[in-house]
């Protein structure tokens, strides 16, 4: 699975390193859905696994790149 990506050059100001990295909105979606699943597998609070399962697909799908749509010839 490919994530919108932004790279980013070295910072030698700040020490950052180069790389590539998501938004900080995608990286909160990732943890929060990560966490919800967490949080009910771990500590075995009931839920509804199907309904976690699509939930997570949901919000993977839309943080996924989506391949350029091409024109129709």
């Amino acid at each position: 699975m490919t994530l919108r990506t932004y790279s980013i050059d070295q910072d030698t100001a700040s020490g950052a390193p180069a790389g590539a990295y998501v938004s900080a909105e995608d990286a909160a979606k990732l943890e929060e859905t990560l966490s919800t699943l967490i949080w009910s597998v771990l500590y075995g609070k009931p839920f509804d696994g199907s309904r976690a399962a699509v939930q997570a697909e949901q919000v993977l799908t839309g943080l996924r790149v989506k391949p350029p749509v091409e024109a129709a010839a």
